[in-house]
């Protein structure tokens, strides 16, 4: 019997590399894709190779078409999208954003997620009880000074799996949205760097510490699961306790 199909970007770390293992421990293969194919590949040695790397650059819709049909030959239909690739700018208050950065932040956040979606639909469609993953953030919900560009795009991806949920709810497609609070990524690591950065990050969570990515990989892999079945349009913070202050 072939191995299900989870279709994972970012996978070359972070998140997206945690998730990819805790679907592979699950019995999946996996999809990994990454704009930087060598991280991509790292992350498919982790899994044993069950599944193949793919670089692919999600601000690009042709790209991210032609991967999604290159998946399904190689590989099979996907009974999960998770979509992790994501980038934070550089802080800087909203007038202080140059118009090619503000850009980059939404197209890569929001269009690829979507760009992701569109493509896949029609092939997860044809797999029962499917699912769809965004990831999107604490500043999903709420907002920090000089943060603009992530916390609109990342709001919107809320809106976007709310949209969507909506859509094939009747199909048994299922879609939900993970909010990270700080974990330790890429993304993070110049801040967590700072001892006095990373102590104040973790003053204002009330578990009192940064988040691993397994820990956002597990609710990941569980909103996918056979236990998450009454489940889409849903939004979960995995934040520590950050939004409940």
């Amino acid at each position: 019997m072939n191995k299900p199909l989870a279709v994972i970007t970012g996978a070359g770390s972070g998140i997206g590399r945690a998730s990819s293992i805790k679907f592979h421990q699950h019995g999946y293969q996996i999809a990994c894709l990454d704009v930087n194919l060598q991280e991509a590949n790292k992350t498919l040695q982790l899994i044993k190779n069950e599944g193949k790397a793919y670089k692919v650059d999600v601000m690009n819709h042709e790209e991210v078409r032609d991967i999604s049909k290159e998946i399904v030959r190689d590989l099979s239909n996907p009974s999960a999208l998770v979509n992790c690739a994501g980038i934070s700018p550089i802080p800087k208050p909203v007038h202080l954003f140059e118009i090619d950065e503000w850009k980059k932040v939404i197209n890569i956040n929001l269009n690829g997620s979507f760009y992701m979606m569109k493509y896949l639909i029609p092939n997860l469609l044809k797999n029962n009880n499917s699912s769809i993953v965004n990831i999107s953030s604490v500043l999903g919900i709420v907002a920090n000074p000089t943060t603009a560009g992530y916390t609109a795009s990342k709001h919107a991806i809320i809106g976007l799996t709310k949209a969507a949920a909506l859509d094939y709810a009747s199909q048994g497609l299922r879609v939900n949205c993970v909010g990270p609070g700080v974990v330790k990524t890429n993304m993070t690591k110049e801040i967590l760097n700072d001892p006095e950065l990373k102590d104040m990050l973790s003053r204002q969570t009330p578990l009192g510490r940064v988040a691993d990515p397994s820990e956002v990989a597990n609710l990941i892999y569980f909103l996918s699961s056979e236990k998450a079945t009454f489940i889409t349009g849903s939004f979960f913070a995995v934040d520590g306790g950050y939004t409940a202050v």
